[in-house]
C-alpha cells in the first residue's frame, strides 16, 4: 500500500515543467497562478464555460443580443491596421455565405497578425457579440482558420480541444493562451486522473448519488453539457453534479479535520492557575481607558478557563480596535502571578515589535520581565534573550513562531497567545507541548481581528470555545467614510494635502504591484506606477514611500517604522499594511479601485487609521459607475465604464453606513461570498474553492453531520473503505509540520 502511495505522490507531485511544451518561463507564468504541478493542475478550474458545438453566420447576428456568446462561420475578407495615440489597432472584416458582414477588433497589435489572418481564408470567430455603430462586432476573438471552404449550406463544427464542445474558459495570464492552458489541463486530467485518488468512501459516495472523484475533475474542466446561466446557480440544486461533489468534499474534509484537531488538543493536562489578582489591578492602572463590558466579560470567561485542569483552547473575536490586547495582557497576568511563563506569538516581526511596546507600557512599573525575541536581533542578543527565557526571569517573551523552535527552552511555559493570522494545529500544539512542565500543556488563547458572521462561527472554529468582543472602547475616532468616482481624486489630493499641512499622515493602498496589460485590467492602478505619478504631480512636495508584498521583509519593516516615525506623509501600499502597526497620526485611509476589495477587507485597512485623537478618513475611489446612472451614447457614463444594475456602490456604500465589523461581515456573506473574509486574511479559516456558505447551507449540515458519523465509527480512520482519507489527513499533518519546521 505504502509503495503504490509513493509513486501517486510522486505522479501526482510531477512538475508542470517537465511536461511537453511547458519549460520554465510558461512553468514560471503557471506558478503565479499557484499552479506547480500536475495536481495543481487538475484543480485550476474554468472561471466560465463557452459552448462552441453550434455555428451561426453574420446575418445571424442581428437577432441576438450584445454579451451573447456566438460562434461564427466567416471569410476574411479584409484587414487593416488604425495608427492611435501610442498603439494601433487591428481589424478584420469578415463576409458570410449570404454577404453579412462581422467586425472582429484588436486593440493590441502583435508581430505577424497579418499574416495569420490571410485575406480569403475561411474561418470560425468566437467571443462576446458587441454592436459598432450598428454593425456586428466581436472584440478580440477567439479565431480558428479552415483549410477548405465549407460546403453551401453546410457549417458543421470542426470537432477539436477547442472547438465542436463546450470550451473551458480560465483566467487570464499574461504569458499562457487560453489554447495552450487547454492543452496542458488535458495532458494533467489523462496523467493525472488514472492515479488520483478518491478518498470519500465509497459508502458515502453511493448513499448520496455524488460522482467520482476522476469522472468530477474530467467533467469540471471539459462537461458534456454547458452549465447552468449564473442566475440558476444561485441554488445548490442547480449545480451541476460534479460541483456538487467537490463541494461536498471541501466541507467534508474541512469538518473532519476540525474533529481530528480537536481531538488531538483536548483533554489535554494543564497547570490550573490560583486567580490572586494583584498583578492585574497594578496594569490596570496603565491601561489608558476604563475596560468596556465586552473587555470585562471576555476578561471573565479567559480567567475561568486558566482555573481548569485541562488546557484552555479557547478564540477572541472582536473588531479592529475592539481592546483583545488588553484581555490577552490580563490572562498573561495572572498566569506570571502563579510563576508562569508566557509566550505571545505574532504573525510578523514589526507586530511582535508593537505588542512588546505595548507590553512595556502596560506592565510598567510592575517589575514582570518582558522580553522580544525577533529574528533580527545579533547572535548575541538571541543567546542572551534565550539564556533569559531558560531561567525564568523573561516572563512574558513576545515574538514570532520562533518562540516555539527547538532553540528555545522555557522553565514553566504555562500560556501561549496567538496572534491572528497563525495557522496552528495539532504539530504546532505538539511543539508547544514539548516546551512545557513536563505532564502539562499550555494554555492557548487566540486573537482575530476578523469578526466572522456568527451564522458562520461555528463552521469556522469548530468545537473551539468563542469569546466575542462587540464593543468599542471610549475615544476611538469616528471614521468618516466616503465613496467618490475616479473623476473626483482632485478631492482625496486636497484632503491629504490639508492632513499634512496639520502634520498628520496618509495611506493610499492599490490592489496592484505592477500595472498589468491583461484585458479588462488597464484601468486597475499600482503601487509602482502611481508612486512616480504622485511625487511628480498631484502629491509633489509631499513624503511619499511605498511598501508591497514583493519587497524584502527587512526593508518593507523599515519604512513601516520610519512611516511610524513620521519621517513620510504619504505611504503608497499594497494590502500588506492590514495587518500592520499601530500609526496614531494616520488620518486618511484611501482605497484605489475599491471595488476589486471584500467589504472585510476593506474594513480592516480602514481600521490602519483613527487611533490618534483626530478625526480621520476612509475614501473608497472606484471607477464604477453609481448605480442607476445614465450611460452615453457610446455605452460610457462620463467617460468611465459603468455597471447600472449590479454597481459595487451598492456593496461599497454598506462601508459608508456602519463601523460595525460584524455587520459587515453579514453583508459580506449576503453579498459576495465567504471568499472575503476566509484565505489568507483569516487563519484557521476554511480556503474553500467552488463551496459559498452563503448559498451551500444545506451540503455544509449534510458534511458535517457524515463527518462526525464517521468519526464516531472510525476516530483513527484505520478501516479499509477509510485508509485513503487518513493518509490524506496525515499526509496534511505532515505538510504543516514540514512548514512550520522550515519556519
Amino acid at each position: 500500500m505504502a509503495s503504490n502511495t509513493a509513486k501517486r505522490s510522486a505522479d501526482l507531485s510531477t512538475p508542470l515543467q517537465f511536461l511537453k511544451g511547458v519549460g520554465p518561463m510558461r512553468a514560471a507564468a503557471f506558478a503565479r497562478k499557484g499552479i506547480v504541478s500536475l495536481q495543481d493542475a487538475l484543480y485550476f478550474f474554468p472561471r466560465r464555460y463557452e459552448d462552441r458545438q453550434h455555428l451561426c453566420e453574420p446575418k445571424d447576428l442581428t437577432a441576438l443580443p450584445d454579451g451573447m456568446q456566438v460562434t461564427v462561420l466567416a471569410k476574411i475578407e479584409r484587414q487593416k491596421e488604425i495608427p492611435m495615440r501610442g498603439r494601433s489597432m487591428f481589424e478584420i472584416v469578415a463576409m458570410g455565405q449570404k454577404g453579412d458582414l462581422l467586425t472582429c477588433t484588436w486593440f493590441h497589435v502583435f508581430k505577424g497578425m497579418r499574416e495569420k489572418f490571410p485575406v480569403g481564408s475561411w474561418a470560425i470567430f468566437q467571443g462576446a457579440l458587441k454592436r459598432y455603430k450598428g454593425a456586428p462586432q466581436i472584440v478580440h476573438p477567439d479565431v480558428e482558420l479552415l483549410k477548405e471552404r465549407p460546403a453551401p449550406g453546410k457549417i458543421a463544427v470542426p470537432k477539436s480541444l477547442h472547438w465542436g464542445r463546450v470550451v473551458p474558459i480560465y483566467s487570464r495570464s499574461e504569458k499562457l493562451s487560453q489554447k495552450f492552458i487547454r492543452e496542458i489541463v488535458s495532458i494533467c486530467l489523462e496523467q493525472g486522473l488514472q492515479v488520483v485518488e478518491d478518498v470519500l468512501p465509497a459508502s458515502l459516495r453511493e448513499k448520496h448519488a455524488l460522482p467520482g472523484l476522476a469522472e468530477s475533475l474530467r467533467e469540471m474542466h471539459f462537461p458534456k453539457e454547458l452549465p447552468p446561466p449564473a442566475d440558476l446557480m444561485v441554488r445548490t440544486e442547480n449545480l451541476p453534479a460534479a460541483v456538487r461533489r467537490l463541494i461536498f468534499e471541501e466541507f467534508f474534509k474541512f469538518q473532519l479535520v476540525l474533529l481530528m484537531d480537536r481531538a488531538g488538543i483536548q483533554p489535554e493536562p494543564a497547570v490550573p492557575l490560583r486567580m490572586r489578582g494583584h498583578l492585574a489591578q497594578s496594569i490596570r492602572k496603565n491601561i489608558p481607558y476604563k475596560l468596556t463590558g465586552a473587555q470585562e466579560r471576555a476578561i471573565t470567561e479567559v480567567l475561568a478557563d486558566l482555573q481548569k485542569s485541562t488546557a484552555m483552547n479557547r478564540i477572541v473575536q472582536g473588531d479592529v480596535g475592539s481592546g483583545k490586547t488588553f484581555v490577552a495582557f490580563f490572562a498573561a497576568a495572572e498566569a506570571i502571578e502563579n510563576g508562569c511563563q508566557v509566550a505571545l506569538m505574532a504573525p510578523t516581526e514589526i507586530l511582535a515589535e508593537q505588542h512588546f511596546q505595548n507590553a512595556m507600557r502596560v506592565f510598567e512599573g510592575t517589575g514582570v520581565g518582558v522580553l522580544l525575541l525577533t529574528g533580527s536581533l545579533s547572535k548575541a542578543q538571541k543567546t542572551e534573550a534565550q539564556e533569559k527565557i531558560r531561567a525564568g526571569s523573561a516572563q512574558l517573551v513576545i515574538g514570532t513562531h520562533a518562540l516555539i523552535q527547538e532553540a528555545v527552552t522555557w522553565k514553566s511555559l504555562a500560556m501561549a497567545i496567538i496572534d491572528e493570522q497563525h495557522r496552528f494545529g495539532v504539530k504546532q500544539r505538539a511543539a508547544l507541548k514539548e516546551k512545557a512542565p513536563a505532564g502539562s500543556f499550555p494554555h492557548i488563547l487566540t486573537m482575530t481581528a476578523t469578526p466572522i458572521p456568527r451564522s458562520l462561527a461555528l463552521t469556522v472554529f469548530g468545537e473551539l470555545d468563542v469569546t466575542t468582543i462587540d464593543e468599542l472602547p471610549p475615544g476611538r475616532q469616528e471614521i468618516l467614510t466616503k465613496v467618490i468616482r475616479g473623476a473626483d481624486r482632485d478631492r482625496l489630493y486636497n484632503l491629504i494635502r490639508k492632513e499634512a499641512d496639520l502634520k498628520r499622515q496618509s495611506y493610499i493602498v492599490y490592489p496592484l504591484v505592477f500595472d498589468s496589460e491583461k484585458e479588462g485590467m488597464e484601468k486597475i492602478r499600482s503601487v509602482e506606477s502611481e508612486f512616480e505619478r504622485l511625487g511628480a504631480g498631484p502629491l509633489s512636495g509631499l513624503r511619499i514611500a511605498m511598501v508591497h508584498g514583493q519587497m524584502d521583509g527587512e526593508e518593507r519593516n523599515g519604512i513601516m517604522r520610519r512611516f511610524k516615525a513620521h519621517e513620510f506623509d504619504v505611504l503608497v501600499s499594497t494590502t500588506v499594511i492590514e495587518v500592520g502597526v499601530d500609526v496614531p497620526n494616520a488620518t486618511v485611509m484611501a482605497i484605489e479601485n475599491s471595488e476589486r476589495f471584500g467589504l472585510s477587507q476593506i474594513h480592516q485597512l480602514r481600521g490602519r487609521v483613527g487611533r490618534g485623537t483626530e478625526k480621520s478618513y476612509c475614501v473608497l475611489v472606484t471607477e464604477s459607475a453609481p448605480p442607476g446612472a445614465k450611460r452615453s451614447p457610446s455605452g460610457e457614463v462620463n467617460g468611465e465604464e459603468g455597471v447600472e444594475d449590479e454597481s459595487p456602490w451598492v456593496r461599497l456604500l454598506v462601508l459608508e453606513k456602519t463601523a460595525s465589523g460584524f455587520e459587515i461581515a453579514e453583508h459580506d456573506l449576503k453579498l459576495r461570498g465567504p471568499g472575503d473574509f476566509f484565505g489568507t486574511k483569516q487563519s484557521g479559516s476554511p480556503t474553500f474553492q467552488l463551496a459559498d456558505l452563503s448559498r451551500d447551507q444545506t451540503l455544509l449540515e449534510l458534511a458535517r453531520a457524515e463527518a462526525h458519523a464517521l468519526y464516531d465509527r472510525d476516530p483513527q480512520l484505520t478501516a479499509p473503505e477509510n485508509m485513503a482519507l487518513g493518509e490524506w489527513f496525515r499526509s496534511m499533518v505532515d505538510e504543516a509540520a514540514a512548514t512550520l519546521k522550515s519556519g
